[in-house]
């Protein structure tokens, strides 16, 4: 008898709806798409189309005056529109990363990325002292940075965006999620530096056994893709 794989996160009919003139007017309609442990999926289409609401809503954190009105998102057999905010912390915690496109955000730009990812990496275990320093040499080694000191000691704001972005993404990575939500990962990047960001993810992929969602209006990154869902006013389309 063979066993059939279950989704690790499987979108029933999700629908999302926006607060127009004290009415809620459904934006996304009826999305529908499941994630496989190891796989890397592509969601598409173009800007405004409904991707980074569906990565919101995810994750729980959905910008102010839209909700969830409809559907279900099930992670490891558990519907999670049922969650607490504490629920929905330990999900991002632990579960679920999301890689933002506007990196800069996800970092406090008036303290280290040393300090920043210190406090990152606590979250998941207690350290000792004479560890942490090789850890964290050793996550940005894996994200592709070659002079990781240099990189602890700098600010946020002394960084270009996608060094920023490889920072934050180190850090989820402490974090052991199951699941990298990627948001436009290649968003104004030259097609070397975006192969390399794409190359960069799949390795990662390998290396901690990662599920991966690149969402981009960027149909090139479905080449990296195993599967391409493609979506169209708030719709899936394939």
């Amino acid at each position: 008898m063979v066993t059939k794989i279950k989704p690790l996160l499987n979108i029933k009919q999700l629908e999302i709806s926006y607060y127009e003139a004290s009415k809620l007017k459904p934006i996304i309609h009826d999305v529908s798409f499941q994630l496989y442990p190891g796989e890397t999926v592509a969601l598409t289409g173009p800007s405004g189309c409904g991707k980074i609401l569906t990565s919101q809503a995810i994750v729980g954190l959905l910008e102010m005056g839209a909700e969830v009105t409809s559907g279900h998102i099930i992670y490891n057999g558990e519907n999670i529109l049922n969650y607490e905010d504490k629920d929905w912390q330990k999900l991002r915690r632990e579960g679920i990363a999301l890689l933002i496109q506007d990196s800069l955000n996800g970092l406090n730009p008036i303290r280290t990325v040393k300090k920043q990812m210190i406090e990152t990496i606590k979250q998941k275990k207690k350290w000792l002292k004479k560890d942490i320093e090789s850890y964290l040499h050793s996550l940005l080694s894996q994200v592709g940075f070659t002079d990781p000191k240099h990189i602890l000691s700098s600010y946020p704001f002394e960084l270009s965006g996608g060094m920023r972005q490889r920072v934050l993404l180190a850090m989820m990575l402490s974090l052991r999620p199951k699941i990298l939500i990627a948001d436009e990962p290649t968003t104004a990047l030259d097609v070397i530096n975006r192969d390399k960001v794409l190359s960069l993810l799949k390795k990662l992929q390998h290396d901690f056994e990662l599920t991966i969602l690149l969402i981009s209006h960027d149909q090139s990154i479905n080449r990296f893709a195993d599967r391409v869902v493609q979506m169209r006013q708030g719709a899936i389309v394939i």
